[in-house]
């Protein structure tokens, strides 16, 4: 989402999050009406064999980070709360390789959550509902990322936001989820900086002067993570962290690698 940056809250906001978070559940568990869509059984065994194969996907630790393939992604919700009815509204992605950003191969759609979109969440990201009311459903969108990203390492800022949503829907049809290695940049940027306050992607965008642009549109975001992550590597590689083995080593501990498959 939009403000998904702030998905951490700090500690005198974190329980009054809960609160919301738990009456909204109560709310759509009890009253709200529920939509189920009827997918193609083909479509479900190929997300299914997707996933499998990115399980099965083997990386060299020993590639140098500059020439390692990451794939940066975000995605735009109607709200913060995707076990309380809460959905995807888009899915915005590039991939880095060779130490780059490749803008020819960039990854965009839309998502119709099939509920209103509430007028916060509208004026913040500003989708338009000509933008979702012919667009597929989650899972249709979710196939087309998973061919996409295939067994990469997946980059993203409070990883775990974006993943939630993404994964509440494998789980729900297919029964499995994203194993992708998932290195989070929110997380990744408290052990680059511990003695600052602030680690929500405005403020380090402007730390790292990486133009903004396109705020709160999921590719948009995609591609200024991808620029802070790129920032990122350099400061890793001046501190001598110039491997996926590396990295893993120096961040392992803080659990910012969410590392589901081997390295």
């Amino acid at each position: 989402m939009g403000t998904a940056d702030d998905c951490a809250p700090i500690p005198c906001r974190r329980s009054s999050f809960m609160i919301t978070g738990f009456k909204k559940w109560i709310q759509y568990i009890l009253f709200d009406k529920k939509t189920t869509i009827s997918y193609n059984p083909e479509l479900l065994t190929s997300i299914s064999d997707l996933l499998l194969q990115a399980k099965r996907y083997r990386h060299d630790p020993s590639l140098p980070l500059k020439d390692t393939t990451f794939v940066i992604f975000d995605t735009e919700t109607t709200g913060f709360h995707p076990y309380a009815g809460d959905e995807l509204l888009s899915i915005g992605a590039v991939l880095i390789k060779n130490g780059e950003i490749n803008e020819e191969k960039v990854f965009h759609e839309w998502i119709n959550p099939y509920r209103a979109v509430p007028s916060q969440v509208a004026e913040i990201t500003k989708v338009k509902e000509e933008d979702l009311q012919d667009a597929p459903p989650a899972l249709v969108v979710i196939h087309k990322f998973l061919q996409y990203i295939e067994g990469h390492y997946l980059v993203a800022h409070c990883a775990d936001f974006d993943l939630n949503f993404i994964n509440i829907q494998l789980k729900r049809y297919v029964r499995s989820k994203l194993t992708n290695p998932t290195i989070d940049t929110m997380s990744l940027s408290y052990h680059l900086h511990p003695s600052q306050k602030l680690h929500n992607l405005d403020y380090l965008l402007g730390l790292y002067h990486v133009p903004i642009k396109n705020r709160h549109h999921a590719l948009g975001d995609a591609k200024m993570t991808a620029e802070l992550f790129l920032k990122f590597i350099d400061r890793l590689e001046r501190r001598g962290i110039t491997t996926m083995r590396g990295l893993d080593n120096y961040i392992k501990s803080m659990h910012i690698l969410h590392n589901h498959s081997s390295l």
